[in-house]
């Protein structure tokens, strides 16, 4: 499990006392000491506690809540609005840094609001920045998305470059988080130029991990070790505890991906030590749980199960629905491994269960956005309408009025009137705008909710296979190579299930996809069909004449993607190809995909359909195009699909 380290804003209402490292935290915290005990007013306190907060979140997170309430308290005893809007930030960042999200979210909110009622634009834009990393760890993409944007657009015109900088850092963890490394590696190097530039050391430790993750997940480990180890260096140089420990389990976790273990358990070792000096509950059970995977592939299965537990235990307290979910995927097999059916049977029950209320956690979050936007807007209308009864009864009065003291102003009357009906004619259309605007929101609503249902029935199907495998497990005898195989089917499957509810979740959350995140996801398929079909060549071209930065709706560019991978799948199994050729291309009025191997072919008639193509007719209807499969025994197969542009 990787950890993404994500840029906090501090906007305090005095300087801090130190830019830059070029002093410990430890020595600054016992600096700040001294002048809170000399300092000779309450609101002096307020801030020496408040910088306190801050420092004490790199060395130990208790002590930083703790403070953070000190400075709480005392603001609002001396109704400091400013310094209770800061002191509600500070508390939300060392709260988000120990894993309490729901309490650090709470206390963005209320930072922003009292920042709201004095004015504070800086203020709010730090706070907002700092909530969007909330709730991308809460895997709220679209209200992290929001709260950027609104962070980045006010440093950017304040001409603000460092804070700039922490906000698209921000930026690329949510475009890794949705798969598009391309664009947050991009973003990464543009940051971490920037930090070496103006040599921020605890930032560069930063940027470098995000980094490291990345090349990780793309399978480039050394450049990832590389990074990771910069990483530790700058940590170190910059003594921030907090940012060591994270490293450490990044790296721990690079070591289990190269199959490493052994490198992994003492790596995640000095992590542990390090996130308990600090008490970064999060981080603990995060390397418990990198741990857990090092023992379970030296099939060290009873050290591993209680790793998971405990890990497990953890991740619940601080309602981390996702982490927990992952870590039942990861215990079941371990539970196979010790013979024990029953639980292997219950956490793959509760595996179902929990991937089941994330889904409906952000249906939920999405409905209630829609509700919101919708409740404004109805709001608007409804003043916009009382604004225009009232003005109409106000112009009929003073026409009266001058009528009647003199008809000689008829002229004038008729031109005011005409005047006041050009107006209303504007706000009409105003409010036909709005209306148009609502149903376009309630259009959007229903093409999530068709995409929610994809998700839930292609997750549904994989994991009744791995719920039906898991229990065949106990009828078979315990021969090594036996249930090595099952195994290694299970592990297969769920791949394939996480994969897909990446891909649907990456089209919910992007509205409108390029054809150039397309093309990439279409790549990343065909290279892990390559991985496990060696004996086929594959090949995909996009035409120049497509567009790449062109864009279509998220709903289409999911059926496109699930044809492919139907097809693929059924050439792999079926057709005893060695060579499958993916082309895109535009004739201007259509866009035709087609998928060819050179495979032994079928007569359509002949053979039994099955939901696969019956599910990809059915895609190819909901684009509005057609489906053309064209198959000739003994000379290979071609799927064509074709549907109209715009």
């Amino acid at each position: 499990m990787k950890t993404r380290l994500f840029a906090i804003l501090i906007i305090l209402f005095f300087s801090k006392i130190s830019e830059g490292f070029a002093q410990s935290p430890r020595y600054i915290i016992d600096s700040l000491k001294v002048q809170l005990k000399n300092a000779k007013t309450q609101e002096d306190q307020v801030a020496y506690y408040s910088e306190l907060t801050w420092y004490w979140a790199m060395v130990n997170l208790d002590s930083a809540v703790e403070y953070g309430q000190r400075s709480l308290a005392l603001a609002q005893k001396v109704n400091d609005k400013k310094a209770i809007g800061q002191a509600h930030s500070d508390l939300g960042n060392a709260l988000m840094q120990k894993g309490n999200f729901a309490e650090s979210k709470d206390q963005y909110l209320q930072a922003i609001s009292i920042r709201n009622s004095i004015g504070d634009s800086a203020g709010i834009a730090g706070a907002k920045s700092n909530l969007g990393s909330v709730y991308q760890r809460l895997f709220q993409l679209d209200s992290a998305m929001s709260n950027y944007l609104y962070a980045l657009e006010y440093f950017e015109k304040s001409g603000n470059d460092r804070y700039t900088n922490f906000v698209k850092n921000n930026l690329a963890v949510l475009h890794e988080d949705m798969r598009n490394y391309p664009k947050a590696l991009e973003i990464y190097s543009e940051v971490a130029a920037y930090r070496e530039q103006n040599q921020m050391i605890p930032e560069l430790a930063m940027v470098y991990n995000n980094m490291g993750n990345i090349h990780k997940n793309t399978k480039e480990y050394q450049k990832s070790e590389d990074f990771f180890k910069k990483a530790l260096e700058n940590g170190q140089k910059a003594g921030d505890s907090l940012v060591l420990s994270v490293t450490y389990n990044n790296l721990a976790t690079l070591y289990n991906a190269m199959n490493r273990p052994d490198e992994a358990i003492a790596t995640a070792t000095i992590g542990i030590r390090i996130a308990e000096k600090v008490n970064s509950i999060f981080d603990q059970a995060t390397m418990e749980y990198c741990l857990a995977n090092a023992y379970s592939k030296k099939k060290e299965y009873p050290r591993s199960k209680e790793l998971y537990l405990k890990s497990i235990a953890t991740m619940k307290q601080l309602e981390a629905k996702e982490e927990v979910a992952s870590m039942y995927l990861r215990i079941i097999p371990v539970y196979a491994a010790l013979n024990l059916p029953d639980s292997a049977q219950y956490y793959t029950d509760l595996y179902v269960e929990y991937r089941n209320s994330l889904t409906e956690d952000q249906i939920e979050e999405l409905t209630a956005e829609l509700q919101t936007k919708y409740e404004t807007e109805k709001k608007d209308r409804e003043i916009a309408q009382q604004q225009l009864t009232l003005r109409s009864k106000n112009i009929q009065l003073y026409g009266s009025l001058i009528l009647a003291i003199a008809l000689g102003i008829v002229g004038y009357l008729l031109y005011s009137q005409q005047k006041l009906k050009n107006r209303q004619l504007q706000q009409e259309n105003d409010l036909k705008s709005a209306l148009a605007q609502i149903e376009t929101q309630n259009k959007l609503q229903e093409q999530r909710m068709l995409i929610s249902r994809d998700l839930h029935d292609n997750i549904g199907a994989q994991l009744t296979f791995i719920i039906s495998a898991i229990e065949n497990l106990k009828y078979f005898e315990p021969i090594k190579e036996q249930l090595t195989q099952r195994y290694d089917t299970i592990a297969n499957f769920t791949k394939q299930t996480i994969t897909e509810l990446r891909d649907t979740i990456w089209a919910m959350n992007s509205g409108e996809v390029t054809w150039e995140d397309l093309s990439g996801r279409i790549r990343d398929y065909i290279q892990k069909a390559g991985a496990s079909a060696s004996q086929i060549s594959f090949d995909f071209e996009i035409n120049d004449r497509i567009d790449q930065k062109a864009t279509l709706a998220s709903s289409s560019s999911i059926q496109i993607l699930r044809v492919v991978q139907e097809a693929v799948q059924n050439a792999i199994k079926y057709s005893g190809a060695d060579r499958l050729e993916i082309k895109i291309d535009s004739t201007g009025k259509e866009i035709l995909v087609n998928i060819q191997d050179n495979g032994k072919g079928f007569v359509e008639s002949e053979i039994k359909p099955g939901n696969g193509l019956y599910n990809m007719r059915k895609r190819a209807e909901e684009l509005g195009g057609s489906l053309e499969i064209q198959s000739v025994e003994g000379s290979g197969t071609s799927i064509l699909l074709i549907w109209p542009v715009g």
